[in-house]
């Protein structure tokens, strides 16, 4: 792949932006995921695995952000959008192809083997380690009825919810019920009974402003049964389209007023949004997130969420949540795969650069990259330093909040 290639994938995630210094961030460990398996004795037992896990309780770690990917081959209710399939959008079709290739999927087997590439690099976890698996409702007009055209990806509650009942050693589920919909208390309640941990949001892709007065039934039954909303806030690039505006973390206001856990998903790490509270003027959504989190009437209520933070437009705020320990009680760690078996996207190299990461890191680093994307993202969270601060280990033992009983303080 040449410079020209290399830069229209970065194009592809919303990296455009990087331009030519993009170069510098030529992938560390090759542009597309090799898929291995059976991660080697040698790896398994690296004096840094040890160190990753140490004073961790793997039975306590649930990964907080994972998204199935299929193509509804095996009438999965999956659904991509058949655009990313067209050569009239390349753009949706070379991403399209980053996704499959992140979750190792195989042609004409894409819904189960991606499901044997998840299990199999659970298998590789600490026994008792877990992921949330999310659904992902459709795009939906301001009357609630699905857009199909407008979505980009679609994922029932009922596969999600399913996965995790054929697996419980591995997983937990999301639901996703877009708000506007005119059964959207009914699926709330049906997800709740059902074992839903959370619902997620992408208000963008999802057509979904947090802030209307129609998301507000919604929210009263979400505070009245304590069902978090984990929503993407900040500009969002993988999922094309939509109104970017609905990713403003002060949006969430509307839910956090109606008593509901938020969980702001990559702590609003990527873009801009106006600030609503002074002028309008445009500031970056991270300092806007910071209001919400510093905001003595939320401090039992919002949450942030550390997936994503590693991505190579979004590493810049890294020191800046690290010197915040009087956050980690209320941060919640993500994977977002599978956007770590994408290679380009993480880049530990420029961690490294940073002074985020040591040297002796990155050898490790690279080799796990090949095996399992997972522990991956795991140990890069895991070894980041600045200025002697680390995440504590409540950010990555994730279980005791989606265990919360009332929606109270994280305890």
């Amino acid at each position: 792949m040449n410079r020209r290639q290399f830069l229209l994938g970065l194009g592809v995630f919303g990296l455009s932006g990087l331009n030519y210094a993009g170069y510098k961030y030529w992938p560390d460990a090759g542009l597309t995921n090799p898929c291995l398996s059976a991660m080697p004795d040698a790896l398994a037992q690296h004096p840094l695995m040890q160190k990753i896990w140490d004073g961790i309780d793997a039975s306590k770690v649930w990964d907080s952000h994972v998204h199935l990917v299929g193509t509804g081959d095996s009438a999965s209710g999956v659904w991509f959008n058949p655009n990313m399939d067209s050569y009239s959008h390349p753009i949706l079709k070379l991403q399209k192809q980053f996704y499959m290739n992140g979750v190792c999927a195989e042609d004409g087997n894409v819904d189960a083997s991606t499901v044997e590439r998840l299990l199999s690099l659970h298998a590789e976890m600490p026994a008792g380690y877990k992921s949330m698996l999310f659904a992902f409702d459709w795009y939906r007009d301001a009357q609630g009825r699905p857009l199909t055209e407008q979505s980009i990806f679609y994922v029932s509650n009922h596969y999600a919810s399913k996965l995790a009942q054929l697996y419980p050693q591995y997983f937990e589920w999301v639901a996703s019920i877009h708000p506007y919909r005119a059964d959207a208390i009914d699926a709330l309640e049906q997800a709740k009974a059902e074992g839903a941990r959370a619902i997620k949001w992408l208000p963008s892709g999802m057509g979904i402003d947090p802030g209307s007065a129609k998301c507000d039934a919604f929210y009263k039954k979400a505070a009245q049964l304590d069902m978090p909303i984990i929503s993407h806030t900040g500009r969002e690039s993988a999922v094309q389209g939509g109104d970017q505006s609905f990713g403003n973390p002060l949006k969430m206001r509307r839910a956090l007023d109606a008593g509901v856990r938020v969980v702001l998903a990559h702590c609003a790490s990527h873009g801009e949004d106006v600030d609503l509270d002074h002028g309008n003027q445009r500031v970056k959504s991270f300092k806007l997130f910071e209001r919400l989190m510093d905001a003595p009437e939320y401090q039992s209520l919002v949450f942030g969420e550390i997936s994503a933070i590693t991505l190579i437009n979004h590493a810049w705020v890294i020191h800046s949540i690290l010197a915040r320990p009087d956050w980690h009680d209320r941060l919640l760690n993500g994977s977002d795969y599978p956007l770590p078996g994408i290679f380009p996207l993480i880049n530990t190299r420029q961690l490294n650069q940073l002074g985020l990461l040591e040297d002796a890191h990155l050898p490790f680093l690279h080799a796990l990259k090949q095996y399992n994307p997972l522990m991956f993202d795991f140990a890069v969270k895991r070894l980041m330093r600045s200025k002697n601060n680390s995440f504590a280990n409540s950010v990555f033992e994730t279980r005791k909040f989606f265990n919360h009983s009332h929606a109270s303080s994280r305890s």
